[in-house]
């Protein structure tokens, strides 16, 4: 009766729970001017934990850089690291983007190995719109300005008549219309 007991119970002893991660799909945004969009989460150690981590996906804007903070805060082009996390440890996991002025929408996945056997993904979501520029304007106004009319190429377009155009708006709005004439 012990032995089949002591069986039973070794599965769930081998397999217990050793961590937790707050989140592991998160959402940040900011406009142009921020020099920096960040949000963070936490790995919850519940017993000795061995990590390595790495980035495994990212997808960004064009001058966009980011920067990770796990288990310290790395600079940018670090995509790799590792630590250990002693029992009822919460540590800080976080990532930075920086759009250096432009805007867009972008994605950084990273992969956390603990104890060589479990596997979490985390993702973060970004997305940088353009600031409007209200200075001297009445800001309704401001926050629809046209900036420009292009085709859908991305081309200056001078002849507005029976296409398909973009127009792109200050606050990140892009309307499709045809004029037909």
């Amino acid at each position: 009766m012990k032995k089949t007991l002591l069986i039973l119970m070794l599965p769930s002893y081998l397999f217990s729970q050793t961590h937790s991660v707050d989140n592991n799909v998160l959402f940040m945004s900011g406009n142009d001017v921020n020099s920096d969009i960040a949000i963070n989460t936490f790995y919850n150690s519940i017993d000795t934990c061995d990590i390595s981590w790495n980035i495994i996906y990212d997808s960004l804007p064009t001058n966009w850089e980011f920067s990770i903070c796990f288990p310290d805060c790395n600079n940018i082009g670090i995509v790799s690291g590792s630590g250990l996390f002693f029992p009822n440890e919460k540590s800080y996991l976080n990532c930075h983007m920086y759009p250096n002025g432009a805007f867009g929408e972008g994605v950084v996945q990273m992969e956390i190995v603990t104890n060589n056997m479990y596997r979490d993904t985390i993702t973060w979501y970004g997305q940088v719109k353009l600031a409007s520029n209200t200075e001297g304007l009445n800001p309704a106004s401001a926050y629809h300005k046209l900036i420009k009319i292009t085709d859908v190429y991305g081309r200056d377009v001078t002849d507005y008549n029976n296409k398909l155009l973009l127009y792109i708006y200050s606050n990140g709005k892009v309307e499709k219309k045809i004029n037909l004439r």
